[in-house]
């Protein structure tokens, strides 16, 4: 068995044995800097695991298998690492790194309570991690309960803020509707393929008839399965879609992000807009690209006139449309700077899903995966930046308010110069990542002849540019002559942990931008990262996991 993968199926294990036992730590143990430098540990462990794996992947050039238990799938629970995932979960475990480091500084000005924080932050990790790393419907499922448990309290952190309690309640009343409506898409797959495992249902999908899965699961003829799959998967792809929607924050189900951004405490909102969201949006890709695979012939869905899968990609699209530009509106406006990062956020998610129109032209679907994933990147990093640096001013000011920031970045000159080239690269400027990431959805846009949408992520940048451009005057504008406040306020330190955090990510985008103007970026990302859009890409996700199962199996 390969080390790495070993090394990644016990990564969410392990960080949440480490979440159960912090309560019992902290009976003992009260230095926000053990918490900190443990919540630390633990992420430096995500990246190495995450990172190895994917380097792995790229070396073999086919999809690695972890059957937990040595169980077969689709009988027990399995990790499988493709070109999809495995380029997300590097991702995400960059973010808790950064997220991670900035407590070191954001858990002293805390005091009490880094521990309860510490231990959320590890659970929401750790369900964060099996969502983009697991084989399994079900087990996505479990993994999304234990992400968005932990994420609801995270938001309520501060109980004794009416707003953030308010917050809470409207995000996990509608947070576990969606999760149950999740679940219910899960029964109607099992009760139409007789299988939860994705590899599986693929294979049955694209009609392949693969002897493992066959003996376990049974076979399909017709269009019936263990029942009618063609029905069964349309059902349960509205209902899980609905749902992930919600979790990635597109419009109609974003209404909770800017109150639970805005409310969770700093290093909280970063991971939130660099973690959740992306799971959200892996999600949505998962399905519709393993799922609905291209060239399905058991699951010919059409309706009117055209195939459901290319119907569900339009209208994923068309909602990522209407997200942006509501996004890139109402961040324009706002003066509470966690809420304007916040409204930035559903801007971004909603660009990546515009790109999905681009993805039911088969000979553009890779290049739009590879852009999405792309730009996940970029915005994971950027927004993260933006979360920890001014989130640190906003404590050491002890306001959100961007006018009460006002002159704040001559004083911190470092932190300033982190917060421009974030507030950069999510803008589009060359030669910073977030650039080339909207430059290629646009590209992968206009060659599947979705002119208007490329156009949008245009215009959608450019009202963006208000807001962002807002953030920058705020910072280096004198303060008004009239204002009462004293001349030390804000003048105390945003701390060695907050520009090593931010470093680290800026350093994360400059890389990507010199990467893809070296060459070295977009080729690759197509290659391996855009394989999973393709019919031949799932097909061996689905043929991989099933010579596991044939291995495991008793002759």
């Amino acid at each position: 068995m390969d080390p790495w993968l070993q090394l990644l199926a016990a990564t969410p294990i392990v960080l949440l044995v480490a979440s159960f036992a912090t309560p019992l730590i902290s009976a003992r143990v009260r230095s926000p800097r053990f918490y900190s430098s443990y919540l630390t540990a633990l992420a430096l462990l995500t990246v190495v695991t995450t990172w190895g794996v994917a380097i792995d992947y790229a070396t073999r050039m086919k999809p690695l298998v972890y059957p937990f238990g040595g169980w077969p799938p689709p009988l027990g629970i399995s990790f499988e690492v493709d070109g999809l995932n495995a380029f997300v979960g590097p991702i995400v475990s960059l973010v808790f790194l950064a997220a991670a480091v900035f407590c070191f500084w954001y858990f002293e000005r805390m005091g009490k309570g880094c521990e309860w924080l510490t231990a959320l932050a590890m659970l929401m990790m750790a369900g964060s991690l099996g969502c983009i790393y697991t084989g399994d419907v079900f087990n996505f499922f479990v993994m999304l309960e234990v992400a968005c448990i932990s994420s609801y309290a995270m938001v309520a952190f501060f109980r004794k803020r009416r707003w953030a309690i308010e917050a809470a309640a409207s995000y996990a009343f509608v947070g576990a509707l969606a999760t149950t409506l999740f679940l219910l898409g899960a029964v109607y797959i099992y009760a139409s393929f007789g299988t939860l495992n994705m590899a599986d249902i693929a294979a049955k999908s694209l009609g392949l008839h693969l002897s493992a899965f066959t003996r376990l699961s049974g076979s399909c003829s017709s269009g019936m399965c263990f029942g009618n799959a063609a029905v069964g998967i349309a059902v349960a792809v509205a209902l899980m879609l609905w749902a992930l929607t919600f979790e990635a924050g597109i419009f109609p189900n974003n209404f909770w992000v800017p109150s639970a951004y805005s409310e969770a405490p700093s290093p909280a909102s970063a991971m939130f807009a660099g973690i959740v969201d992306k799971v959200g949006t892996y999600g949505v890709l998962r399905i519709v690209l393993t799922l609905l695979p291209i060239g399905a012939s058991t699951i010919a869905v059409r309706i009117w006139g055209a195939p459901y899968r290319d119907v569900v990609l339009e209208v994923l699209a068309f909602l990522g449309i209407v997200t942006g530009y509501l996004g890139a509106f109402l961040m324009a406006v706002q003066n509470d700077v966690k809420r304007l990062l916040a409204y930035s956020t559903i801007s971004h998610i909603g660009i990546m899903f515009s790109t999905l129109a681009a993805a039911t032209i088969p000979s553009v679907a890779a290049l739009a995966t590879a852009s999405i994933v792309f730009h996940m990147a970029t915005h994971a990093f950027g927004e993260a930046m933006l979360f920890i640096a001014l989130g640190a001013i906003a404590t050491v000011v002890g306001s959100r308010r961007l006018s009460d920031m006002a002159g704040l970045g001559r004083r911190h000159p470092g932190i300033a110069v982190l917060v421009a080239i974030a507030l950069l690269s999510l803008l589009g400027m060359p030669p910073l990542g977030g650039f080339f990431s909207k430059y290629m959805m646009f590209l992968a846009l206009v060659e599947a002849g979705y002119i208007p949408y490329a156009v949008s992520i245009v215009i959608i940048s450019g009202i963006s540019a208000v807001g962002y451009f807002r953030i920058m005057y705020s910072l280096f504008m004198p303060r008004a002559s009239g204002s009462s406040e004293s001349p030390s306020a804000g003048s105390g330190s945003v701390g060695r942990s907050t520009y090593v955090a931010t470093s680290i990510l800026a350093a994360a985008i400059i890389a990507l931008g010199i990467a893809f103007v070296c060459g070295y970026l977009a080729t690759p990302l197509v290659k391996y990262v855009g394989i999973a859009a393709t019919h031949k890409g799932v097909e061996l996700y689905a043929r991989t996991a099933a010579e596991v199962a044939a291995k495991l199996l008793p002759r």
